[in-house]
C-alpha cells in the first residue's frame, strides 16, 4: 500500500487505519499523515483556483500503526485571496497531527524577486544511496529513494550539521502535487541525527513548510534537491532549515522543523 493508494483512500473515505509498513518507530510516519490531512482539506474544501502557500505541521503525539484514524477539517477564514484551513488527524478522540493550511489566489504585483537557481555538487550516479535495511531503517523508508551528495547517514558521529541530496518516491506514477511533495520532503532523517554518535530517538515537534509559487511543471520521473542544515541544536532540541528545489534549479519550498532529540535520558 503505497503513498497513491493512502492518498487515494482518504478522498474516498474520513475514518481507516495505517499498515505498519509505514511505521517510524512507535508510530506512523509523519509525513505521511501530514500529507494525508492536507489532501483531506483539499477533497473537503474542493480548492481550485488558489495555490497552497504555507503549512504549518504539529506532531502531537504518534499515530498508532493499524489502529483507525479519524480525519476532520474546520475553516478558519475565506477572504478574497486568502483561505486559511485547520486539518487533524485523531485517534481515540486525541489530536495527533493537525494542519494549519493557507491558500492564496494569484495577484498582480509590482515586487518581483526570484531566487538564484541551485544546482547539486554532484549528480544522481555519484551520490550515496541511502539504504533500506529491514530492522535497522524505518519501514517507510522501502517507499524512497533519497540519495546523499553532502552529509552522512544517521548515527554516524560526524561534526557536519548540513545534509543534502536527491529524492523522489521510489516506484513514482505521476508528476509529485503537494501533499504528494510534503510526503517526499519528510523521508529525510533529521539532519541532527547524522551527529549521533549511537542510535536515539529523534521527533519531528513543529514542521512550517512554504511552497513558492508559480512553479515549473514535474515530470513523474523527476528527482528533487533538497538542503538541509541544522541552524541551533542545545538542550535537547534542535533547529534545522531546509531548501528544497526543482531539478532544473528552481526554488520550490522552505521547510523549518523543531526537533526533538533524545540521546542523554536522566
Amino acid at each position: 500500500m503505497d503513498f497513491e493508494y493512502y492518498q487515494n483512500k482518504v478522498k474516498q473515505v474520513s475514518t481507516f487505519p495505517i499498515d505498519s509498513a509505514w511505521g517510524q518507530g512507535r508510530g506512523a510516519f509523519g509525513g505521511l499523515t501530514a500529507a494525508l490531512v492536507l489532501t483531506y482539506i483539499e477533497q473537503q474544501t474542493g480548492l481550485t483556483d488558489r495555490d497552497l502557500r504555507t503549512i504549518n505541521i504539529h506532531f502531537c503525539g504518534a499515530v498508532i500503526l493499524d489502529e483507525s484514524c479519524v480525519f476532520t477539517h474546520r475553516v478558519l477564514s475565506e477572504g478574497k485571496s486568502v483561505f486559511q484551513v485547520e486539518g487533524q488527524l485523531l485517534q481515540d478522540g486525541q489530536v495527533k497531527t493537525q494542519i494549519v493550511a493557507c491558500f492564496g489566489a494569484q495577484r498582480q504585483s509590482s515586487i518581483q524577486v526570484a531566487h538564484k537557481p541551485v544546482f547539486a555538487e554532484k549528480s544522481l550516479s555519484e551520490a550515496m544511496q541511502f539504504p533500506f535495511i529491514k530492522g535497522l531503517a524505518p519501514d517507510f523508508v522501502q517507499y524512497f529513494d533519497l540519495r546523499i551528495t553532502d552529509g552522512s547517514l544517521p548515527v554516524s558521529g560526524t561534526k557536519q550539521s548540513r545534509l543534502a541530496g536527491w529524492m523522489r518516491f521510489r516506484d513514482p506514477t505521476k508528476p509529485l502535487d503537494d501533499s504528494a511533495m510534503l510526503c517526499l520532503i519528510d523521508a529525510w532523517p533529521p539532519a541532527v541525527m547524522q551527529m549521533l554518535d549511537k542510535p536515539a530517538p529523534t521527533s519531528s515537534i513543529t514542521w512550517n513548510l512554504e511552497f513558492i509559487q508559480p512553479r515549473e511543471l514535474l515530470q513523474a520521473d523527476d528527482y528533487l534537491y533538497y538542503e538541509c542544515d541544522v541552524i541551533q541544536a542545545d538542550f535537547g532540541y534542535a533547529h534545522t532549515e531546509a531548501k528544497i528545489f526543482h531539478p532544473n534549479g528552481q526554488l520550490l519550498a522552505l521547510s523549518r522543523q523543531l526537533v526533538g532529540v533524545y540521546d542523554k535520558r536522566g
